[in-house]
């Protein structure tokens, strides 16, 4: 249960790096973007967060909008919702607004635009703009309220919360783990080799069934060999002493013979 239970945060945890891994790829290639080519993109498709309720309800402030990158020879039409370059006070933005009235002066194609909330926006933007002041072309794709989220994490503070303490937060547990790992190998690996001796010790002083019936036989082969060749030198005395009484005998016995008148 607990092995499962650790897989499964693990896994949990590998899923929430991943996220965090992409959500700072696409911050980074957002801001990077936006400083080469004056409005956010990936690949051609560009991301940008509504800062006003002049398109409502098209989109709302909050939201995020997609629109596909143009150049400059690109061609619009009334109806069209693009988003220029464009300077409010002393500060360049990017305006997202529809365009209400197309001009041809010159050979060159002039853009008059508006939002379509009229309460907000109730006359046309000042000015012209031509495809050269156009960054791109609003698709229909949007995410409701998430712009808000995507300007956070692309401030310090929000990029800090949300990206990097994660991430320290991420290898502090990687490290730990990691050094738990090894640590649990090493008591495994010397608790495999203490019981590797212990088994070869075992094995040196314990001897099987076999063995000893071998050496048991071996022991009573050098035992009668012993005793075999002891015997012969015990017998010897006795037959000496047998013979030395016969000879005194018949000493005794001559002996006697001489002495008979």
């Amino acid at each position: 249960m607990n092995k499962t239970l650790k897989k499964i945060g693990n896994v949990i945890i590998d899923v929430l790096i991943v996220l965090i891994v992409l959500i700072s790829l696409i911050i980074a290639m957002l801001s990077l973007t936006s400083k080469s080519s004056g409005i956010p993109n990936i690949l051609g498709l560009t991301v940008q967060t509504v800062q006003s309720d002049s398109m409502n309800p098209e989109f709302y402030k909050g939201d995020v909008i997609f629109g596909t990158a143009t150049d400059d020879y690109a061609v619009f039409e009334v109806g069209d919702v693009v988003s220029f370059s464009s300077t409010i006070g002393e500060e360049d933005v990017v305006k997202t607004h529809e365009v209400v009235r197309v001009e041809e002066v010159e050979g060159e194609r002039r853009y008059y635009t508006q939002g379509i909330n009229r309460e907000v926006s109730q006359v046309e933007d000042e000015g012209f703009i031509t495809a050269v002041d156009i960054l791109a072309e609003y698709n229909g794709g949007k995410i409701p309220g998430f712009g808000n989220v995507l300007d956070f994490l692309r401030t310090q503070l929000g990029f800090f919360l949300v990206i990097v303490l994660p991430m320290i937060i991420f290898f502090i547990y990687e490290a730990v783990r990691v050094v738990l790992n090894i640590i649990a190998y090493n008591k495994a690996k010397a608790r495999a080799e203490a019981e590797e001796a212990l088994a070869a010790k075992q094995a040196d002083t314990e001897l099987t069934d076999e063995q000893k019936r071998l050496i048991a036989e071996e022991y009573l082969k050098t035992r009668d060999g012993t005793v075999a060749e002891e015997a012969p030198a015990e017998v010897m005395p006795e037959i000496s002493d047998a013979t030395t009484g016969d000879s005194d005998e018949s000493e005794d016995s001559s002996t006697q013979k001489d002495l008979v008148p």
